[in-house]
């Protein structure tokens, strides 16, 4: 009943998403290590700083399709034309794939597209516009 090539495709797929993981454990050891020796300086020139009061920062993944701050602006511009009406995120999402010339029908492009548009519009709502 087995396939030989399906199950060899699995164990090819198997091999390869068990290194990613050797490899991400090992850059957490890595990490975790760099982290022990950051807080340690901090206790000596900073003893009463609480090294885990420190909020992590959060790392944004650049996207290759979009240039620095376009979505943001681009939907800056579709709320503008909305003028005060309530407008769907699928309609700027939309009208954002439309603009750059990509496939609609990509799903996920549109997922990712949609993902950032939905983190710009939580970020601006934290603004007073």
């Amino acid at each position: 009943m087995s396939e030989p090539h399906v199950v060899s495709a699995l164990r090819a797929k198997r091999a390869e998403v068990s290194g990613d993981i050797r490899d991400l454990e090992n850059k957490i050891k890595r990490q975790r290590a760099n982290l022990v020796h950051i807080d340690a300086t901090i206790r000596v020139f900073a003893p009463g700083l609480n090294p885990d009061s420190i909020a992590p920062k959060r790392r944004y993944q650049r996207s290759r399709y979009f240039a620095k701050g376009e979505i943001s602006r681009s939907v800056l511009d579709a709320l503008r034309k909305a003028a005060g009406q309530p407008i769907k995120v699928s309609a700027i999402v939309a009208d954002l794939v439309a603009v750059k010339g990509f496939q609609s029908d990509d799903t996920a492009l549109m997922e990712s597209v949609t993902g950032r548009v939905l983190t710009v519009l939580r970020r601006l709502h934290g603004y007073n516009l």
